[in-house]
């Protein structure tokens, strides 16, 4: 045989040994098909085609189009757990909710294909943020109310709870049993009543100094002092022209006395 006889036939051994790819051992008709263009082995594709099988069978939801109707929707939306109305739906609203408004809500809940789990998630959300919102505002009226008594009682003192009533007696004499009422349910921003108002205290004291006590039913004829009122009456008595600072003058002990009692009103 002669040399190039020899070099043919190993290059015709060559061309045999070279392997086929998947694609080009499927018949002609399917090696263009796209769909089998991503499966490189026979085990790929078997392995797509045993998930197939398993998912022949399963329940299947279509996705919603934007060309859908609504009862293609309502359709959907029954498919995927929405009770069949809203009368269906067990979540808990809370003890105090109004009736008509959680009916409302249902409605709205049912009309947007809510399933119940979803209903429930967004009313115990909203359950909870009221309930973080009350317990906020709660507090804030708490310290509110407890900031305005603390400077009442700093500034009335040892005459605090009398100041204190003194200025109901003085709101009761000029409202009258009806406008009292009102003036009591009135509410601030911060939740106080808007008779817990410290410069509405401080209106009906000063008012009811000026009605005088004998037209204040219930009240004592003698005011307990208030530090500022204290603090007034010593500057007085303690004038250097005056009985305080002469040891000679005959009231000069009366003066000491005096003066020692109104600072324990201070």
């Amino acid at each position: 045989m002669s040399e190039e006889a020899i070099q043919d036939t190993g290059s015709q051994e060559a061309v045999a040994e070279a392997p086929v790819s998947f694609l080009e051992s499927l018949p002609e008709d399917l090696r263009n098909e796209p769909s089998l263009r991503t499966f490189t082995d026979p085990g790929a594709l078997a392995k797509s085609y045993v998930n197939a099988q398993r998912m022949i069978g399963a329940d299947k939801v279509a996705r919603p189009g934007k060309s859908w109707t609504d009862d293609q929707y309502n359709e959907f939306y029954s498919s995927i757990g929405r009770p069949d109305s809203a009368d269906g739906y067990d979540a808990n609203f809370g003890d105090d909710a109004d009736s008509e408004q959680t009916a409302r809500f249902r409605q709205v809940a049912w009309e947007a294909g809510l399933q119940p789990r979803q209903l429930s998630k967004i009313v115990d959300f909203f359950n909870e943020a009221g309930t973080e919102a009350q317990t906020a505002t709660q507090t804030r009226t708490e310290e509110a109310v407890f900031e305005a008594e603390q400077q009442l009682r700093s500034e009335f003192g040892q005459a605090f709870e009398q100041r204190m009533g003194l200025a109901q007696s003085a709101a009761r004499t000029l409202l009258g049993n009806e406008g009292m009422e009102m003036f009591e349910n009135v509410q601030l921003a911060d939740g106080r009543m808007l008779g817990d108002h410290p410069d509405v205290v401080r209106m009906f004291a000063n008012l009811a100094e000026q009605i005088g006590e004998d037209n204040l039913v219930g009240e004592p004829t003698e005011l307990i002092m208030t530090p500022e009122e204290a603090k007034s009456r010593i500057s007085e008595m303690t004038r250097r022209d005056g009985p305080y600072f002469d040891k000679m003058h005959p009231e000069h002990d009366a003066y000491i006395e005096e003066v020692l009692r109104l600072r324990e009103f201070l």
